[in-house]
């Protein structure tokens, strides 16, 4: 899922697009906690900052869920009074007829604090089932998987990796704030963190784990976004990438989406030029088409516009 946006910190508030927040759930009105990282790597460091609608203390029992229904009336009833019977507390979810007028699923982020655990869930749902159960005619099956937010939202998005330090700089910022007007308003300790109170910034939607990801950027990044017709072949991806990197532009975000299998496909990327002007003499876009279209006759670049920061 292509879910990032770009903009700018300003005055220590940061506003949340619509297009990122809503399939977070992170809303006019939403209660937000949060966590601030610092990453370095062979001298070089930057910061994150982590929101989600779930504060620290839900952790150990919140769980992915997703149960499998007959698409008709009073299907989901039945899957959610399977919940209420043991205490279970829906959060965010999401329901979709896969095949209409035979079967829907509903995948939902839910709190098991007051039932016990995820295999204990499992298993006294399969054991419903086999002794037949009537309250759960429409309920086929059910998949229970232990939420992973913790390590995520208190050890940050490089936890596997020996070379880049991570500092923890605030694990959780335990006074929830409120989002308003579509603003997040930074509490004061992440901005004496920063040194700063404007800078320009990624948002990153992390929709499995309903987290926001906020990383900021260089000052000086100059982002465009481009789009690039490519043949569907081993390497096309490679081709795209060694002529951006021999050029000094750094990707920081991209989509690829087949369009004709084996044939045809597209890569949306957006980009930081900064570095790339002083070793490209002209047009910056003139000359990244003509590199682009000397990959071969289906490589083409499409559309380059600036993104304002």
């Amino acid at each position: 899922m292509k879910l990032w946006d770009f903009g700018r910190m300003e005055d220590g508030k940061i506003k949340i697009s619509q297009k990122v927040g809503e399939p977070l759930g992170l809303v006019d009105g939403s209660e937000v906690f949060s966590s601030m990282f610092k990453y370095e790597v062979d001298g070089r460091g930057s910061f994150e900052i982590v929101l989600s609608p779930f504060g620290p203390e839900n952790y150990r029992e919140i769980a992915y869920i997703t149960l499998q229904v007959r698409d008709e009336p009073g299907a989901l009833a039945q899957a959610a009074q399977f919940m209420k019977s043991r205490n279970i507390d829906i959060l965010n979810s999401e329901t979709v007829s896969s095949v209409p007028a035979v079967m829907m699923v509903w995948e939902m982020l839910a709190d098991l604090s007051f039932f016990g655990d995820s295999l204990s869930l499992k298993k006294e749902f399969d054991d419903a089932k086999a002794a037949g159960d009537p309250s759960l005619t429409m309920v086929d099956c059910i998949a229970v998987e232990a939420s992973d937010l913790a390590t995520r939202y208190t050890r940050g998005a490089a936890v596997e990796s020996a070379k880049i330090k991570t500092k923890a700089l605030r694990k959780t910022e335990k006074k929830a704030s409120l989002i308003k007007n579509g603003m997040f308003e930074l509490p004061q300790a992440y901005l004496n963190f920063l040194g700063k109170r404007s800078a320009p910034i990624m948002l990153i939607g992390e929709p499995d784990t309903w987290i926001l990801s906020i990383a900021f950027l260089n000052d000086d990044a100059k982002l465009s976004r481009v789009s690039i017709d490519l043949p569907d072949r081993p390497g096309a991806i490679y081709e795209i990438m060694k002529t951006l990197g021999d050029e000094s532009i750094n990707v920081l975000a991209g989509y690829t989406n087949v369009l004709v299998y084996y044939e045809r496909m597209t890569c949306e990327l957006v980009i930081d030029v900064r570095a790339a002007s002083a070793k490209i003499k002209g047009d910056l876009k003139d000359a990244l088409k003509s590199k682009i279209a000397g990959l071969g006759p289906q490589f083409a670049l499409v559309e380059m516009s600036p993104i304002r920061l």
